[in-house]
């Protein structure tokens, strides 16, 4: 079936002649003529003398006739019914006995335009009357090629009034028609992908005055512009798309370095403090532009995709300061030449965190998320790693000291055993998920991480802030339910508490003594010793023991709720450790005892310990987590949980002395 949409005005002359041959033509094709007209004549009253089941007409009265022509054909797509829809005029000197061809073409080469050409092959332009106007119409449609070579590099005659499009391929909201050319308009609004073209003779009038004059051309010129300047907002390919990122994120750069110069020089803010800020309102510029001329709304609000844009570019803040901090202290770069030097770095992993979680579509993002959660949560730690490289060094240095990052192990691998065990929650589980807690939570950690990165030394505890709060913005589902308790974690991890250490040493110390009695590991200030072998006291797994055990109890009553099971759990795994990190140290001592010294300087290092506690935790939190039917899991109300993680997130950093 064929909806063939004519926009007449004042063909009164014209309507029954183009009536006739377009049945003719048509033959048993199932199909319908809708007239759209705009006349100030008895043109409406012969279409309706004429008005059968196959016609139609749609008039536009004096006043609502906005666009000209294309306005008309608009209005006659809105109309039309069949999948196929031809456009035409009608003074004739478009041939019906063309349509036909025209629908043949859009079948046998799946096109979704097939375009009547005047100037391809066969093609001639008969109806043209005088040098001017053909000069005049190869001059139009070699404007409409330079302007859009891309997206009509496959059409001969752009302005051809006659042409049939798949009535799916138009997107009636998104034309702004203006003037008699509809076909640029819509190839170019519509993104008209596939289009084919059949040859034809450009008609000479039968009645009627042409509508072509320079009031036309110069409205033609005006329309052309603005559908060029258009079409430059939110391109749909990714090439442009990432063109126009790259476009903005030179501007927001040039705003970034202001904002930097006058916090950093004029202000004479620290440089990393004044880099965090300015970070902050080139966010907010790159977000004005990016949402107004880059990529497309979607379906979320505007202040739905600031939060995400906010909060999500965010995340690469530390990294940008990060490589900032290298550039200026190792680099022995200007803190302004390096920051442009950042942005460019940080250039591509902003890009693909604003399309991919800020204008991607909610459903298939969502989809996407819960496919591969496990891959955003690589990809946070990746970030982290980039965040804070000096982390590698200190936990390679660590390995032998006992260093800041090593007793890491222990709540990175209680964290990976809890979330693994509960990515997924089970159908049963309420939905504790919220956004709005989420963002509060994340941002938390992120200014944590900030202020513990740019005020003091402690880097591990500045990126295990940083990875939580990544975490939880990259994955975005209910999972970061999951991930909230988590978060729980990192304070056990970023306090190393002095007195803490130096309690569980000595009781440690104290139960080995007495295991080894008689004749085995003696006691004292400097640590154990046997057979002139020394296991220092910075080597003892106190502060490991103490936060493998924190750990326990956390995840005990994250998955069991305070319920007996969970005592229960916390009792036999608490043993459980406790036993494994004696006879742990006994291990080592015993190593030295029977192998000498150079065995006894190997098994030592503090990292064997640990990994055989985190070993042990992940062992425990695995077989808890998966959900047992009828295990009630403890869920706190949303907002008592976001109180009581900043809490203890507030707790952590006030330990003056601590971090």
């Amino acid at each position: 079936m064929v909806s063939v949409v004519v926009p007449t005005r004042n063909e009164s002359d014209n309507v029954g002649p183009l009536v006739e041959r377009l049945r003719t033509a048509l033959g048993e094709m199932p199909g319908e003529i809708v007239f759209v007209d705009d006349s100030d004549d008895d043109t409406p009253e012969v279409i309706a003398a004429l008005a059968d089941d196959d016609i139609r007409l749609v008039h536009r009265t004096a006043g609502h006739r906005d666009g000209g022509l294309g306005g008309a054909v608009a209005a006659g797509f809105a109309a039309a019914q069949a999948p196929w829809v031809v456009v035409m005029d009608g003074d004739l000197q478009h041939p019906p006995e063309t349509v036909p061809d025209l629908l043949t073409a859009g079948r046998n080469e799946t096109a979704q335009a097939v375009v009547a050409s005047r100037y391809l092959d066969r093609g001639r332009v008969d109806g043209l009357g005088g040098l001017f106007r053909r000069f005049a119409s190869r001059a139009t449609g070699l404007a409409a090629k330079v302007l859009f070579p891309r997206r009509l590099r496959t059409v001969t005659d752009p302005m051809s009034g006659f042409f049939a499009i798949r009535r799916d391929a138009i997107r009636p909201d998104e034309l702004r028609p203006d003037g008699y050319k509809i076909l640029l308009e819509v190839l170019v609004r519509n993104r008209v992908e596939r289009i084919a073209e059949v040859p034809y003779t450009f008609q000479p009038r039968a009645a009627g005055d042409s509508k072509a004059s320079l009031r036309e051309g110069l409205r033609y010129g005006r329309h052309l512009a603005g559908l060029r300047v258009a079409t430059l907002r939110h391109p749909r390919s990714s090439t442009g798309r990432i063109l126009g990122f790259a476009l903005a994120g030179a501007a927001g750069t040039a705003v970034n370095s202001a904002a930097l110069w006058a916090l950093g020089e004029v202000a004479g803010l620290p440089y990393l403090v004044a880099a965090f800020l300015a970070v902050q309102v080139a966010i907010i510029w790159n977000f004005l532009v990016v949402d107004n001329l880059v990529m497309p709304p979607g379906e979320r609000t505007r202040g739905h995709r600031f939060g995400r844009f906010l909060l999500l570019n965010n995340t690469l803040t530390p990294v940008h300061l990060g490589l900032l901090f290298a550039l200026v202290q190792l680099g022995g770069l200007h803190y302004l030449g390096a920051n442009v030097l950042a942005i460019v770095v940080v250039f591509l992993l902003r890009y693909v965190v604003t399309t991919s979680w800020v204008y991607g579509t909610p459903n298939d993002l969502m989809n996407t998320v819960r496919r591969t959660a496990q891959v955003r949560l690589l990809l946070a730690l990746a970030l982290t790693a980039v965040a804070f490289p000096a982390l590698l060094t200190a936990g390679w240095t660590g390995i032998d000291t006992r260093g800041d990052t090593v007793p890491l192990i222990i709540p990175l691998a209680a964290a990976v055993a809890l979330v693994a065990g509960r990515l997924r929650p089970a159908d049963h589980e309420p939905n504790v998920h919220d956004r709005q807690t989420d963002g509060l939570i994340a941002t938390a950690c992120m200014v944590a991480a900030a202020a513990l990165l740019i005020f003091s030394d402690a880097t591990a505890a500045a990126a295990l802030f940083y990875l939580g709060g990544a975490a939880i913005l990259l994955v975005g589902t209910r999972t970061a339910a999951r991930l909230r308790w988590v978060l729980l974690l990192l304070p056990i991890a970023a306090v190393s508490s002095e007195s803490v250490r130096n309690t569980v040493d000595n009781a440690l110390g104290s139960i080995i003594q007495t295991l080894g009695q008689p004749g085995g590991p003696v006691n004292s200030a400097d640590g154990l010793s046997i057979n002139d072998l020394l296991l220092q006291r910075g080597q003892l797994p106190g502060l490991a023991l103490f936060g493998a055990l924190a750990c326990l109890v956390i995840s005990a009553v994250v998955i069991s709720g305070f319920s007996r099971s969970a005592l229960v759990r916390i009792v036999a795994a608490t043993v459980t450790v406790i036993a494994v990190t004696i006879g742990a140290v006994l291990a080592v001592l015993l190593v030295g005892r029977l192998f000498g010294p150079e065995a006894f300087r190997i098994a030592q290092k503090p990292i064997f310990i640990d990994l055989a506690l985190a070993a042990t935790i992940t062992i425990f939190i695995a077989r808890w987590s998966p959900m047992k039917s009828g295990n009630s899991a403890m869920f706190l109300p949303r907002a008592r949980f976001a109180l009581l993680t900043l809490g203890t997130v507030a707790v952590a950093l006030s330990a003056g002395g601590t971090l």
